[in-house]
């Protein structure tokens, strides 16, 4: 089983490692909830969670 984990910074999901290969950020275990965006810039959810690049995103990220 996979344990996904989410970056503190930008919310982005992913299945390994201790930083994040998007942003540099720091990853954690603790987050809850999921967004998959495939366009942001027609999304109004992109935009309200500040979504500039597709992919797969956590919506509540624990510190």
């Amino acid at each position: 089983m996979t344990t996904y984990r989410a970056c503190k910074s930008c919310k982005r999901i992913v299945e390994k490692g201790r930083k994040c290969p998007y942003c540099g950020g720091d990853l954690t275990t603790n987050w809850k909830g999921t967004i998959v965006v495939i366009s942001p810039e027609n999304s109004e959810v992109a935009k309200l969670l500040n979504i500039t690049t597709p992919g797969k995103y956590a919506l509540r990220v624990g510190k």
